[in-house]
């Protein structure tokens, strides 16, 4: 049974070549050893008709990484222009994800290599329509319960966990529409629907839709032609059009969304947002495109408090010693039912504080991140840092081969519960409150609805075994 990923000689060479040329650009050797690293771990952590959540993961984060670089080279200046620890950042990101994705791959080397038709026997076991039926349901209840969740201050992170059962229910659908073709029409009309919806989100919620996308095909991805790496050029480059795009005109959008108060939320009707979001992509805009390229890589990229936090740690601030992960996993296993006066989760509080840059709170309408690979760094330095990320490897490895191996006896049921449950850890700014938070709270919820909700769930959703005619 085939564990890797097979590459045809085009798309062999073409990786090569795009290997090999970034030691022409300024900057060459951190951008080799970046995409050399990143291919390594692609290559490892992408297997046929495997989940595909952690090779977003890895994307978005080296993305991320990467971009800063990109955005020096960009303008024509150092590396380290607006820091002198920005190599060293990059370096010990690249490094780090070695150490977050070692574990991974270790258990993803443990889940049974299946073939095409082993998950289209899967899929055959499970009835598409009434799947459709559950996900059509989903998205209307757990779009409502997630417009409420922030009524109920001790149980919002538990009903965002709960919301994401749509999801999986999108996921589970997906892969049979994909598997089976059977209504492919109405998947892609409710895609279409995810992805404008999300224009009314003040979070850009557009993204997510793409990315569980991204995760169907990534799934049944078996070999990697030349075509294939072609049209996924031309969909990345798509992509950064439609982002810088997006950029360029996000603020005024923002703004507009939230009446002009500063706070995260959309106080407009949707027609009065999509008139406006109308308005906004017919207008001349009157920032040059190369000053939309800056604002996008200045965006993408989350290197810079990494490397801003190097600058003031250990030289004025010491290095914490745990400290910092301790009052985490303190906020983050105390439930706010049983201490109301715990707080409020500001991201913009630590960054303040470890980079010395003054940034607005949450109560102003902004959430400055630090990104959680700094977190490790402020209490352990350069070599302890890695051991965080380790552990968390060990917890996201090892916490989605359970739930792939006990969900329930369908391979595709249990891939959609482990696409939902870890969608939300492929940034690499979140901070490690965040991190831990969700973390935490998914797998709890989610344990309790492979105890109590799957289990009918599945019931309802199976195929009935026919029986034989004598």
């Amino acid at each position: 049974m085939i564990h890797k990923i097979k590459y045809d000689d085009g798309a062999a060479s073409y990786l090569v070549l795009i290997l090999i040329s970034q030691l022409f650009f300024t900057n060459g050797i951190l951008l080799f050893v970046g995409m050399a690293i990143f291919f390594w771990i692609v290559n490892n952590v992408q297997q046929p008709h495997k989940p595909s959540v952690f090779t977003l993961l890895l994307i978005y984060h080296f993305v991320q990484i990467s971009a800063g670089v990109w955005l020096s080279n960009y303008l024509n200046k150092d590396v380290n222009y607006r820091s002198e620890s920005t190599t060293n950042a990059t370096i010990a990101s690249y490094i780090g994800l070695l150490f977050l994705f070692l574990p991974i791959i270790y258990f993803q080397n443990k889940i049974p290599a299946l073939s095409r038709a082993d998950l289209l026997r899967h899929a055959r076991k499970l009835s598409t329509a009434k799947t459709y039926r559950a996900y059509v349901i989903s998205f209307f209840a757990m779009n409502a319960l997630s417009g409420v969740a922030f009524f109920f201050p001790g149980f919002t992170q538990v009903i965002f966990s709960f919301v994401n059962i749509k999801w999986f229910f999108f996921l589970l659908f997906g892969f049979q529409v994909m598997l089976k073709k059977e209504k492919t029409k109405e998947f892609y009309i409710f895609c279409v629907l995810e992805f404008g919806l999300g224009f009314f989100s003040y979070f850009s919620a557009f993204k997510t839709v793409m990315f569980f996308l991204l995760f169907l095909n990534l799934a049944l991805l078996r070999t990697l032609s030349f075509n294939k790496v072609f049209f996924a050029t031309i969909f990345m480059a798509a992509a950064v059009f439609g982002g810088i795009f997006w950029t360029s005109i996000k603020g005024e959008y923002r703004n507009f969304l939230n009446s002009g108060s500063n706070t995260q939320v959309v106080s407009v009707e949707k027609t009065d947002a999509v008139n406006k979001l109308l308005e906004l992509s017919q207008a001349e805009d009157e920032v040059s495109f190369n000053e939309a390229i800056e604002d996008f890589l200045e965006r993408l990229q989350y290197t810079y408090h990494f490397a801003k936090t190097m600058d003031r740690v250990p030289s004025v601030i010491p290095h914490q010693n745990g400290a910092n992960w301790g009052k985490t996993l303190e906020f983050v296993l105390t439930p706010r039912i049983l201490n109301p006066n715990k707080g409020n989760y500001d991201a913009s509080v630590k960054t303040v504080t470890y980079t010395g840059i003054r940034y607005m709170g949450a109560s102003k309408g902004t959430s400055v991140s630090l990104g959680y690979f700094a977190d490790g760094y402020i209490d352990f330095g350069y070599i302890g840092m890695m051991v965080p990320l380790l552990i968390l490897g060990f917890i996201y490895g090892g916490s989605s081969y359970y739930f792939i191996k006990n969900t329930s006896t369908n391979y595709l049921f249990n891939f959609a519960v482990v696409g939902a449950m870890f969608m939300e850890t492929l940034s690499f700014e979140s901070d490690n409150i965040f991190i831990a938070g969700r973390v935490y709270v998914n797998l709890a919820v989610f344990f309790m609805m492979k105890l109590f909700i799957f289990p009918a769930i599945m019931a309802y959703i199976k195929q009935p075994v026919r029986q034989e005619q004598y």
